[in-house]
């Protein structure tokens, strides 16, 4: 498929109408913002992009200045031929907000996007008001944690014709979420679409080969050993579903952190902000709003 075919039925069928990219690092970042008020950052997951937000953008920005971002290698941001470490996520996080004259923020991570959320709450605590940790990666060294990795489209082999990857996008809706519907195969549908693209599939094997070790996470992505540094009043939020991350994994580790609290949604997967989207919105609202 074209590329630019691509990029246009993305941009024009799921825009949210406030799109923009900013260079960050060298790299051109795509990124949504919208509202006003203190400003809080979306971080999405590995191998997604900001539309998975669709169902969290609009509300929260009616009380924040809502920043959704396509992290670097992913979406339709420049994929640039980097390690891509936790480090390296970490440092552009920091240099998004320094792009935007953003001193300090609140910040949402999902899974993947949780370890990255997570170190940056470690390494620059002045930088982050208030985190949210949902479905967080990195609460654990266990090596299944790579076979959880491996269920991600394309990741557990090299073969990447459509019906391989419709098959691992398939496995991947299978492991993701609870109720499977619509919602859920639309996000596997755009995920599709987006791994046409050789470079992100590149970036994928790359976060691999830098995250995951042969005995393990490698010592950089193990979030929990770092947890203790975190200042920020932090929510974790888990679902009893959650077949890549179990919840016991957030019901161990927010005890890390002084002031932490937990939610956990029943009947429901990996990404309660999709499949609980009202719940996981309120949720963060009054955790955002509490004093």
């Amino acid at each position: 498929m074209d590329i630019d075919k691509i990029i246009n039925e993305i941009e024009e069928g799921r825009g949210y109408g406030s799109e923009q990219y900013v260079t960050v690092g060298g790299m051109n970042i795509r990124c949504s913002v919208s509202g006003d008020g203190p400003p809080l950052l979306l971080l999405h997951g590995f191998g997604e992009f900001l539309e998975t937000w669709d169902f969290n953008f609009h509300f929260l920005s009616e009380h924040c200045r809502v920043y959704a971002i396509d992290l670097p290698g992913h979406g339709l941001s420049d994929k640039p031929y980097v390690d891509y470490k936790v480090s390296f996520f970490t440092d552009f996080v920091i240099g998004f907000m320094d792009n935007f004259g953003i001193n300090h923020a609140n910040i949402i991570g999902h899974s993947f996007g949780g370890a990255i959320a997570a170190s940056v709450a470690a390494s620059f605590p002045e930088k982050v008001d208030k985190l949210v940790l949902e479905s967080c990666f990195g609460l654990s060294n266990d090596i299944s944690l790579l076979h959880n990795l491996c269920s991600m489209p394309v990741m557990g082999s090299v073969d990447s014709t459509e019906p391989a990857v419709r098959s691992a996008l398939e496995h991947r809706v299978r492991m993701e979420f609870y109720n499977p519907d619509f919602v859920a195969r639309e996000i596997a549908g755009m995920s599709y679409r987006f791994m046409q693209m050789k470079e992100a599939r590149r970036v994928m094997l790359n976060i691999m080969h830098n995250w995951v070790g042969i005995n393990g996470l490698k010592p950089e992505v193990v979030m929990i050993d770092k947890l203790h540094l975190i200042k920020s009043p932090t929510l974790f939020i888990h679902c009893e579903q959650d077949r890549i991350h179990p919840v016991n994994l957030s019901q161990k580790a927010y005890r890390l952190i002084p002031k932490s609290s937990l939610k956990v949604f029943n009947e429901c997967g990996h990404c309660p902000h999709i499949e609980k989207a009202a719940q996981f919105n309120e949720e963060v609202l009054a955790f955002l709003e509490r004093g």
